[in-house]
C-alpha cells in the first residue's frame, strides 16, 4: 500500500511521523512523508521518500524572533503561518495523487479533501489528545485547572472554534480551488470524518494519559512513535570523550523554542549548573541556548539523537515538548520541565502527576537557584528516580508504532471491503 503522511512544523512535528513511516515500510508499505524541505535529507537518510513543501518553519521562527511581543507578534505569527500553509497546499495535493492511504498530522492538511476526491481511506495522527472529553481540559489552553466535566468539555469546544476561526477560511479557500463545497463549521468537517469511520491515532503513552472513558472507538491511543538513531550514526568523538571523562551529566535543551534572550537563558543555566556542581550537555536547538565559552564540565551540542544521548545522562532539563518529554520518560530518568507555551504545560503537569519529574515555572522566567535546587532533587531523591526508572520500563514495553500500523491496516481493509 502506498501511504502519504503529511506534517509541517519543527523537528518535533516531523520526527514521530518519520518513525511511523519507517515502521510502515518495514511492514511492507511504501511511504512518502510530506514535510518541510529543511528535513528532506534527514528523512531520506532513513530510506523514506519525501515530498518537500515550500514552508520553512525554521525561517518562520527566526522572523518571529524579530517581531517583538504582544499583539504585533501574534499577528505576525498568524500571517507567517497562513502564508506558509497556503504555499504548502499545492505541494501536498500533488503528493496526494499517488497514494492509497492519507495520514494527516495536527500540522498537516488534505486528508478529508483527498478522501472526498480520490475515494481513498485516511487517518488523523496526533501527538496530543484532541477529541472532546469531560475528563480533562483542552491541552493547549494557557490555564490548566478543571472545574468539572462540563467545563472540560466546553474548553475543547471553544478551542475547536478558535482553531476553525484561524484555519477554516484557509481550508475552505483550498477546497474551493479543488471544486469542493466549503465546510460551514468544524463540526461539519469532523462529522464527515466520523461518517467515514476515520481513525484518530494518538502517538503518546496510555501509561501517562489513558484514553478517556467518553471517547468513541475511532479515538485510539497507541503509545509513542519513537525514532531510533540511524544505523550508521556515530556520536562526535569529542562528545563521546566528554561522556566518558566523568559522571553522567545533566542534559539541558529547549528544542525548537525561540528564546527571547538566548544569552540570558544560557547564563541562567550555567549559573544553575555551577551552583549544583553538575556536568551538563547543553543543546543549542534552533533558537535556544547560545553557545559560547563555558567551563570544562559543560559540552555544547547542536543535534544528537535523544534515544542515544538520554541513555547516558542522569536527568533532562527541557521545555516540555511532546518529543523531548517522551524521550526522557522512555530513558527512565527524571525530567525538570520549564514550559514556554502550548501543550508543554500539560505534559509538564502529567510528568509531575506521575511522580517522575518536576516543573520549575515558566521557561522565560526560570531562575538559577530554582533550577539548581530542582537538579539537586531529581539527582538525589531515590524514590523519584525509582519511579522514573519503572515508568521507563512501562514505556519501553509499549509498541506504539506496531499498534498504529495495525489500526491503519485494519481501516484500509475495512474500506476496501465496502
Amino acid at each position: 500500500m502506498k501511504i502519504l503522511i503529511a506534517t509541517l512544523g519543527s523537528r518535533g512535528d516531523v520526527q514521530p511521523y518519520l518513525a511511523l513511516a519507517v515502521g510502515l515500510q518495514r511492514a511492507g508499505h511504501r511511504v512518502t512523508l510530506t514535510a518541510p524541505q529543511t528535513f528532506a535529507g534527514w528523512i531520506q537518510s532513513y530510506g523514506v521518500d519525501v515530498a518537500p513543501v515550500q514552508f520553512n518553519p525554521q525561517e518562520a521562527m527566526q522572523k518571529l524572533g524579530q517581531t517583538g511581543g504582544g499583539l504585533r507578534s501574534l499577528n505576525a505569527m498568524l500571517k507567517i503561518v497562513r502564508e506558509g500553509m497556503t504555499a504548502a497546499q499545492a505541494d501536498v495535493w500533488q503528493a496526494a495523487q499517488d497514494t492509497d492511504f492519507f495520514i494527516q498530522s495536527a500540522t498537516g492538511m488534505g486528508a478529508m479533501e483527498t478522501a472526498a476526491l480520490r475515494g481513498i481511506p485516511a487517518a488523523f495522527a496526533y501527538l496530543f489528545p484532541f477529541a472532546p472529553t469531560r475528563s480533562f481540559p483542552m491541552f493547549w489552553l494557557p490555564f490548566r485547572f478543571s472545574l468539572g466535566g462540563g467545563y472540560n468539555l466546553l474548553t475543547h469546544k471553544l478551542m475547536a472554534r478558535l482553531l476553525w476561526r484561524f484555519g477554516g477560511s484557509l481550508n475552505n479557500q483550498w477546497r474551493g480551488r479543488l471544486g469542493l463545497k466549503p465546510w460551514r463549521s468544524e463540526r461539519e468537517m469532523f462529522a464527515y470524518a466520523r461518517a467515514l469511520k476515520t481513525p484518530f491515532l494518538y502517538g503518546y503513552s496510555p501509561s501517562l494519559l489513558p484514553p478517556p472513558a467518553d471517547w468513541d472507538e475511532q479515538q485510539q491511543v497507541t503509545g509513542y512513535w519513537f525514532l531510533s538513531a540511524a544505523a550508521d550514526w556515530q556520536p562526535p568523538a569529542a562528545l563521546a570523550q566528554f561522556l566518558a571523562d566523568g559522571s553522567p551529566p545533566v542534559y539541558v535543551g529547549f528544542g525548537s523554542t525561540r528564546l527571547k534572550n538566548a544569552e540570558r537563558q544560557t547564563r541562567v543555566v550555567l549559573e544553575a549548573l555551577a551552583l549544583s556542581g553538575q556536568r551538563a550537555v547543553l543543546s543549542t536547538g534552533w533558537g535556544g541556548l547560545a553557545q559560547g565559552s563555558a567551563p570544562a564540565n559543560i559540552f555544547f551540542v547542536a543535534d544528537v539523537p535523544h534515544d542515544w544521548l538520554f541513555a547516558r545522562v542522569t536527568a533532562v532539563v527541557h521545555h516540555g515538548g511532546a518529543g523531548t518529554t517522551s524521550a526522557g520518560l522512555r530513558a527512565g530518568i527524571p525530567s525538570i520541565i520549564a514550559p514556554f507555551g502550548g501543550d508543554q504545560w500539560s505534559w509538564a503537569d502529567l510528568v509531575v502527576k506521575a511522580g517522575v519529574g518536576l516543573r520549575v515555572g515558566s521557561g522565560q522566567r526560570i531562575r538559577a537557584k530554582q533550577l539548581a535546587a530542582a537538579m539537586e532533587t531529581v539527582i538525589t531523591d531515590p524514590t523519584l528516580r525509582q519511579r522514573a526508572n519503572a515508568f521507563g520500563d512501562a514505556i519501553r514495553a509499549e509498541n506504539g508504532i506496531a499498534r498504529a500500523i495495525q489500526l491503519i491496516e485494519n481501516h484500509a481493509h475495512i474500506q476496501e471491503m465496502r
